[in-house]
């Protein structure tokens, strides 16, 4: 073999092993690459997750309070008419003590 003919087969050699190594770096580059964009990506559907959860959680409570304030408001109807039919049943059970009372006086 010639000389030129070993040059040129060791810088072949060389020019693969320098290529093996830039395409060993660049396989590295690429995979810390995707850890990143796989790290932030994973970051924005916890932080998503938590705002959905956030403002369903505000939902229910906004819905219940609802729910809260329509019952209160009918119990205190309901309250308000039992009041109102005892105050006159009161009215109708003094004026009936009453009359028992006059009648009474009378027959005395």
């Amino acid at each position: 073999m010639s000389i030129e003919v070993i040059k040129v087969i060791k810088e072949a050699e060389e020019n693969a092993e320098r290529i093996k190594k830039e395409a060993s770096l660049k396989a590295k580059q690429i995979i810390t690459n995707a850890n990143a964009k796989a790290s932030q990506i994973l970051e924005e559907a916890y932080k998503s997750a938590e705002s959905k959860s956030s403002d369903a959680t505000k939902a229910a409570e906004s819905e219940g309070q609802i729910l809260y304030d329509n019952i209160i408001k009918k119990a205190s109807m309901e309250c308000e008419n039992i009041l109102s039919d005892a105050g006159s049943k009161m009215d109708n059970a003094a004026s009936i003590i009453l009359e028992r009372i006059v009648n009474a006086g009378v027959n005395s």
